[in-house]
């Protein structure tokens, strides 16, 4: 090696630990004109990683590998190079080369394990920390990483204990708020608010900046019942901040939810009149249904600039509200003549083409839509109803009334030698974890409350009891699905599946759910906790889940195509975008359900 080569490689190395990388760039340029010579493969490639030219400096660092194939570091830094392009697959084997080369190396056990989760293998994952953590005992990032994986599977009363154990171990301020940040999220999804909150406080003590921390702190004084602080920290935060339009819409939703009637809206009245605040209280009046109001809004917005895509499709729709069916039709034809219409037009237009008579349109614009997003639940139910308006067989064949509802009444948990014993715990369980205010606004249900959050994998004993016998009959039913790669439901049929959501809802008398259909999922459902008395009857069929009656007020002679008594510890599962509602019923008994949606993976 010549001596102005050592002399670049022991300088170049100094600039680069130091972050100089403008200035170790400069130094290398005179050698590298032609070609890179062996010796200078790994400092230039440590240059180019630090310059974020990722493909180059994979390439050396595999040259790299070749000629010294013993040296961990450079496995380390090849892995990361084809990480930071997206190749997680091909870093995996690199970061796992580095690892046998240097056992104790806690920045490619950290590195593998995202490349993991990155490739959704969260088990892997897992098994890549605890090796780390087996290691290195004391590790703080080790413990923080394996914490931050159980709770993206739902393992939250697990991630607990690592995260406390970062917490023994941290000095750093800054690094303790994080993981009390963490904490408060992990402590939360149990349901253990006070702890939560306490967790949350220390997080604002530590780091006040860090994003969010007051909407976190609303929700838990929520899910306590602390209704006046949530008010009070509302106001506090929309006094500081007069125009953030998201936050006008979570307070107003919170005081429906109240009943406070005389203070509902009125803080979009008092904020500067923007763009955003205007179209964030017209949404909230177009899901109470009042249209003339919301129509004025729009109107203004398009006033001030007509090619207002939000403004045109809530125009439309406000149209609609107000019974103009055929101007709202007109409407929406316009507003999808435009370049990049949201997807959600094509299914507004569809309701209003259904609403104003005229299925056949109604199709077109479902079928358009269906053309950008081939899964869209709601463009699929307007469909089906097109189609049954129309009299075509085609709806039979999408929603399987008959076929795709399927009904099972499940077996009682492990520990539990009735149905009847488990769902009477359960109903205690599940009554206690729901809020003491009305429904959400923008909620199909009436005459109740639903569960907030996630409720699979929060630490709720008898529900993760119950999940095994729910996966059971989840994966008996997508085994029974016939193959068909021309059907928007079957060709969706994949063994595995998440939960896109999982909820509990729970009514009171004359409670029910208004026909709706559940956009972010594949499969959805319905398990029965408690059911009052009334349901056993089947001529009045009151508090029984109905199918196929779509939202919309259109003429169909028997609109309700299927319904199912709801028995306790009986599950039932049908497509996400097929119409269901519930029929009302008068009792004093609960009507306790827990329903999920899957998704495919």
């Amino acid at each position: 090696m010549i001596p102005n080569v050592q002399q670049t490689l022991g300088l170049g190395w100094q600039l680069v630990q130091a972050g100089n990388i403008a200035a170790a760039d400069e130094l290398v340029r005179p050698l590298i004109v032609s070609r890179i010579d062996d010796e200078l493969v790994p400092l230039v490639g440590a240059i180019r990683l630090s310059q974020g030219r990722f493909a180059e400096a994979a390439a050396l660092f595999e040259r790299g590998r070749a000629l010294n194939p013993h040296l961990g570091r450079f496995a380390f830094f090849h892995g990361t190079a084809l990480a930071s392009m997206g190749q997680f697959e091909q870093a995996v084997p690199a970061f796992l080369a580095a690892i046998k080369m240097e056992p104790n190396a806690a920045d490619a056990y950290l590195a593998l394990g995202m490349a993991q989760r990155k490739l959704g293998r969260p088990e892997d994952a897992l098994t890549t920390y605890r090796k780390l953590l087996r290691a290195q005992p004391e590790h703080i990032d080790g413990y923080i990483a394996l914490g931050s994986v159980l709770a993206e599977t739902g393992q939250m009363a697990q991630a607990e204990a690592p995260l406390r154990k970062a917490l023994s171990h941290a000095r750093d301020p800054k690094l303790q708020a994080a993981i009390h940040n963490n904490l408060s999220i992990v402590l939360g999804n149990q349901n253990k608010h006070a702890e939560a909150l306490e967790n949350l406080e220390r997080t604002q003590a530590l780091a006040p900046e860090l994003p969010n921390l007051d909407n976190r702190r609303i929700d838990i004084l929520h899910k306590l019942g602390r209704f006046d602080d949530c008010a009070a920290l509302y106001e506090r935060l929309l006094a500081r901040a007069p125009a953030d339009a998201d936050m006008h819409r979570a307070y107003n939703s919170f005081l429906y939810r109240l009943g406070r009637k005389d203070q509902y809206l009125t803080s979009f009245d008092w904020a500067p009149q923007t763009r955003e605040i205007l179209l964030g209280k017209a949404a909230m009046l177009a899901l109470e249904k009042r249209g003339t109001e919301t129509e004025q809004i729009y109107s203004s917005l398009l006033a001030r600039d007509p090619l207002d895509a939000a403004a045109s499709a809530g125009w439309a729709n406000s149209l609609s509200l107000m019974g103009r069916h055929g101007e709202a039709v007109a409407a929406f034809e316009t507003v999808l003549s435009r370049r990049g219409a949201n997807i959600g037009a094509f299914s507004g237009a569809a309701a209003a083409a259904l609403m104003a008579g005229d299925p056949q349109k109604a199709e077109a614009f479902c079928q358009a839509g269906l053309r950008q997003a081939p899964h869209d639940q709601s463009c699929l139910a307007m469909l089906g109803t097109a189609w049954r308006l129309q009299g075509k067989e085609q709806d039979e064949e999408l929603n399987g009334y008959d076929s795709l509802i399927r009904v099972f009444d499940l077996e009682p948990p492990e520990g539990f030698s009735s149905m009847a014993d488990f769902n009477a715990e359960l109903g205690g369980e599940l009554e206690r974890l729901h809020p003491k205010t009305k429904e959400y606004l923008e909620q199909s249900l009436h005459g109740g409350s639903q569960t907030e959050g996630h409720l699979f994998g929060a630490g709720h004993v008898l529900v993760e009891k119950l999940r095994p016998r729910i996966e059971e009959a989840l994966s008996a039913y997508i085994a029974g699905l016939a193959p068909n790669e021309q059907h928007p439901f079957l060709s969706r049929r994949r063994n595995n599946f998440r939960y896109a959501g999982a909820w509990s809802s729970l009514m009171r008398s004359r409670g029910f759910h208004m026909n709706h259909l559940h956009p972010q999922g594949w499969i959805s459902s319905c398990y029965y906790v408690t059911v009052p008395e009334v349901a056993k009857d089947e001529s009045t069929r009151q508090g029984w889940i109905k199918f196929g009656e779509p939202e919309l007020d259109v003429a169909l002679k028997n609109p309700i195509r299927r319904a199912v008594q709801p028995v306790p510890g009986r599950l039932v599962l049908f497509p996400s975008y097929m119409w269901h509602g519930t029929i009302p019923f008068q009792d004093a008994a609960l009507r306790t359900t827990i329903a999920f949606d899957a998704v495919p993976l």
